[in-house]
């Protein structure tokens, strides 16, 4: 579990501290507050793979995997720097032409392998046998070949990858650890605002086919709709995959035409079946979901999180998610297990106030606005 956090240089956030952080985490807070990049960071710093992990948080947006590098805006010295990967690092102001932070720092706060991605210059050196090297330029080196940005990524002193804008430049030893996730990596499952593409949704779906998941999520679905029997997915044009729904007394139903509330809480349940002993990222948790069913959906996530181990972060904008994680909060027996943060910008900086339960409490009983 991750108890704290620590975050500099990472897209909004210049530096923000988290003390305490539990099973259960909600996040609140206006827009352009950092609500979805703390999501982001959250899961860049728990992955198995850093050039994965890495390129995936800058496009995860975009919902695709983007890879080094597009080619797109092209300098004279050969990197896009218009490349998504690079809106990852803080920017002191709003032009183009702000100074970027040159490095992204995340870490549990005394965390002696932090997670460390810089922004550096390489001067790529070809050998006798034609390989390509990166080597990092420092005050006073002196260039052989040609200049270009590339990502070192390091957990504490051991660089464990290297991003550059061909696909793999990589020495066998930085290729290794690619390949071996570190002591402290664990599942993410990232569940972005506007839900899974249909294929992601099948492909979580097919992988829980062996054990107690689909079961568990099939029961989620009930929430909304007691009528639903089973669910299956059939071939649809171009390869795509269509799930459908098996109503008492209807048949066979598509997902898709059953509104938005279904859709969430059924990627919701594959996010979570999938997050076994991990981590859980929800953006914008009310998506489609009316109030009553929100408490419900709390009180089985609470459930389900200490169950199988998961450990939850999500955000919202709505007041009746407030109202609802408050409500299912009440019947916890654990105490600190679960937390309130209100993300607020105060000039270029953003800080994480913490709400107590009673706090929130008082302030939903007195209509005071706490989003």
């Amino acid at each position: 579990m991750i108890p704290s956090l620590h975050i500099s240089g990472f897209k909004l956030f210049k530096d923000l501290t988290i003390r305490e952080l539990g099973q259960l985490n909600l996040f609140i807070g206006a827009n352009n507050t950092g609500k979805s990049c703390l999501l982001e960071a959250i899961g860049l710093y728990a992955g198995r793979n850093p050039i994965t992990d890495v390129l995936q948080a800058a496009g995860v947006r975009a919902q695709e995997v983007l890879q080094p590098w597009e080619a797109d805006g092209w300098n004279e010295l050969g990197t896009s720097l218009r490349h998504p990967v690079f809106d990852l690092f803080h920017r002191d102001g709003v032009t183009s032409s702000s100074e970027i932070s040159p490095s992204i720092l995340i870490e549990r706060l005394g965390d002696p392998n932090p997670l460390v991605v810089k922004y550096q210059w390489h001067d790529t050196v070809t050998d006798e046998d034609g390989m390509r090297r990166y080597v990092p330029v420092f005050p006073g080196h002196v260039t052989v070949d040609h200049l270009e940005f590339a990502l070192p990524v390091f957990r504490g002193d051991k660089q464990v990858a290297l991003i550059t804008r061909r696909h793999l430049p990589l020495r066998n030893r930085i290729l290794e650890s690619e390949r071996l996730p570190s002591d402290d990596a664990v599942v993410v499952a990232h569940l972005p605002a506007c839900g899974f593409t249909d294929e992601k949704a099948a492909s979580l779906w097919d992988a829980l086919i062996q054990g107690p998941g689909q079961d568990r999520v099939l029961a989620w679905l009930r929430m909304l709709d007691p009528r639903i029997e089973d669910l299956d997915y059939i071939a649809g044009r171009l390869r795509s995959r269509i799930a459908l729904l098996k109503v008492e007394g209807e048949g066979r139903i598509p997902l898709h035409s059953m509104g938005d509330g279904l859709r969430r809480l059924f990627h919701i349940g594959l996010a979570m079946a999938s997050a076994s002993r991990g981590i859980l990222l929800v953006d914008e948790f009310e998506t489609g979901l009316y109030w009553e069913v929100q408490v419900e959906l709390w009180k089985a996530i609470f459930e389900a999180s200490e169950k199988f181990g998961v450990q939850v972060f999500a955000t919202t904008h709505s007041n009746d998610c407030i109202r609802a994680f408050v409500e299912a909060q009440r019947e916890r027996l654990i105490p600190r297990a679960s937390y309130v943060y209100r993300l607020e910008r105060k000039g270029e900086d953003i800080h994480a106030h913490e709400f107590s339960q009673q706090g929130l409490e008082a302030a939903i009983r007195q209509g005071i606005e706490v989003r």
